[in-house]
């Protein structure tokens, strides 16, 4: 997404940011719970997104504005929600970029974080409504293939078989194969243990290889 479209509404989201001054954290602290030199230097960019540097907010914007969009429409399957759900994320992002403390896990989990809790609330006001929940409406065929597990899935596949899981094996699957995260990420994304997160990879993954060689998908 191009600069001009998301710094539209980018002023008041950095009037908020700016209520809540960034948090110091002493440099030992952060060397301690660094995780690699990646998440590091993602930290970096960081720390001048929340000086209010403009290119390391759209950086930042850049980066992680696709990755919750595939998130979004991973669990949806409705491309316009996708859209609007990635771009509320991306607003709340910039505007709670000071409240972020470095823990050692990637900046992506405190994102992801964001994004599915507003996919929860998405989801509660839509039933509240009586409305039929966007998890069922998920489509076939994603253009590009994708590898997940064992390298034996196609991503179109994959989008067709995720409506057969829970909603909490689905995102363990999206986070953990699609998105990358480790499984203390995973954790602490969907507020689960390390061992939480296992258990569900495992069933996903058990059911997902059952109805890959079945005839639903």
């Amino acid at each position: 997404m191009r600069a001009a479209v998301w710094t539209l509404p980018l002023a008041k989201s950095l009037d908020k940011a700016r209520e809540a001054p960034a948090r110091e954290e002493p440099a030992g602290d952060i060397a301690a719970r660094a995780g690699s030199p990646d998440v590091l230097a993602e930290w970096d960019l960081v720390k001048r997104a929340q000086q209010f540097d403009a290119a390391a907010i759209e950086a930042l914007y850049q980066a992680y504005y696709p990755k919750v969009y595939n998130y979004s429409f991973l669990q949806m399957g409705d491309v316009q929600a996708a859209e609007d759900l990635a771009s509320d994320v991306m607003l709340k992002m910039i505007e709670s970029i000071n409240k972020y403390t470095f823990r050692g896990l990637p900046f992506g989990a405190w994102v992801f974080r964001i994004a599915r809790n507003r996919l929860i609330d998405l989801h509660r006001r839509r039933r509240r409504r009586g409305e039929v929940d966007l998890s069922e409406t998920l489509s076939s065929a994603l253009a590009s293939p994708q590898a997940l597990a064992e390298r034996a899935l196609e991503r179109g596949q994959l989008q067709v078989a995720l409506k057969h899981l829970t909603d909490e094996q689905r995102q363990v699957i999206v986070l953990k194969f699609i998105e990358g995260f480790d499984n203390r990420s995973v954790g602490k994304i969907m507020a689960r243990s390390e061992g939480a997160v296992k258990s569900l990879q495992h069933r996903a993954l058990g059911s997902l290889r059952r109805l890959l060689y079945s005839d639903r998908v």
